[in-house]
């Protein structure tokens, strides 16, 4: 094999371009923008955690496998500004309690990978005073999701502004298409029926307290340690909005979200900068992935946590191209599948 052809130069992308370098001869990235993670890969810090079910599930099993792989990818690159600080899911409510409960029981990780801790332990943990009860994720933690796409782009050819639309345009003996909701565009997975979701991210100079913390929480939003001067909080989630402009009641909202569960943290915080992006998800929330016909295979649908899921994917498509076995349950390749969406009548 000679040459693949990636078509978006975002998280899923990258991420492709990283699996695939060492094993191809020349692996080129096509980014309509004019920078790398130009759109919804572009924020300075990203959490990083598997997507929280109370049962074991084809769904599950991918995100545990992704949460599993990434530590040993993100330890392998440079400046991505990885802090594996863990995190903190608070439980706020009584149906979070079953849920993480339940998860305890049915994923069985030992508890140095996930636990409950009490509201003081938790308090411990963290470096500031909480109130609520936690399911602790230990190696949970961020990086730079920004910085992560440059990181693992190294060493393959990228080629910028290149807005691509027609395959038959490209010499490759593989396609890859990682373009978000513009992977619709082309033949064949129009089908798809790919949503926007467009979020908003606030950053705040720490106050006094949140200065102090020094692990993630997660409590229907996010906040992340102070990194650079700055805590990142959020984020907005909007199905009904198609822009990216700033809204300012978003950072409002953000802040709120985040008093109505720690006050104490929230008080005394300067908003500082934001940024808004559009997510992709797939209209039954899990991503799409997989060979779409010969020689064009598909990674989208990553929604909100595509820095774990982008990676995950990476090596199944790179197994699926070179003809290798891959590392996951047939009942989770066929969810995974474009063909639930393209076969459907």
């Amino acid at each position: 094999m000679k040459k693949i052809a990636i078509i978006g130069g975002g998280l899923a992308g990258t991420a492709c371009a990283h699996a695939l370098k060492k094993i191809v001869d020349n692996v080129v990235i096509y980014e309509a923008g004019p920078t790398l993670a130009s759109g919804a890969s572009g924020n300075k810090v990203g959490l990083y955690n598997p997507r929280l079910a109370a049962e074991v599930t084809p769904e599950s099993e991918y995100y545990m496998r992704a949460f599993k792989r990434a530590p040993g990818i993100f330890e392998q690159l440079r400046d991505i500004d990885w802090n594996s600080c863990g995190a903190l899911h608070l439980i706020t409510d009584e149906k979070r309690d079953i849920r993480y409960r339940k998860m305890i029981e049915s994923w069985g990780w030992p508890d140095e990978d996930m636990r409950l801790v009490s509201a003081q332990e938790a308090s411990e943990i963290a470096g500031v005073a909480l109130s609520h009860d936690s399911l602790y994720l230990p190696r949970s933690g961020y990086v730079s999701p920004e910085k992560l796409c440059h990181a693992l782009a190294d060493g393959a050819e990228v080629r910028l502004n290149m807005r691509i639309e027609n395959l038959d345009e490209l010499e490759a003996d593989v396609v890859i298409l990682a373009c978000g909701m513009n992977v619709q565009n082309f033949e064949g997975l129009e089908r798809l029926n790919l949503r926007g979701v467009r979020g908003q991210v606030t950053y705040a100079a720490p106050g006094a307290v949140s200065r102090g913390l020094k692990t993630a929480l997660c409590y229907g939003g996010y906040l992340s340690p102070a990194h650079n001067g700055e805590h990142a909080f959020g984020a907005s989630f909007q199905r009904w909005l198609s822009h990216t402009d700033i809204i300012p009641q978003d950072d409002l909202d953000n802040l709120e979200k985040l008093a109505v569960v720690a006050p104490v943290l929230a008080e005394d915080m300067r908003i500082t900068n934001h940024r808004a992006a559009m997510r992709t998800t797939a209209s039954d929330h899990f991503p799409i992935v997989g060979r779409v016909r010969d020689g064009v295979y598909v990674s989208t649908a990553h929604g909100s946590h595509g820095i774990i899921n982008s990676l995950e994917a990476a090596a199944f498509l790179r197994d699926l191209i070179t003809g290798q076995s891959p590392d996951l349950p047939r009942e989770t390749i066929e969810r995974l599948s474009p063909a639930r969406y393209t076969h459907a009548t």
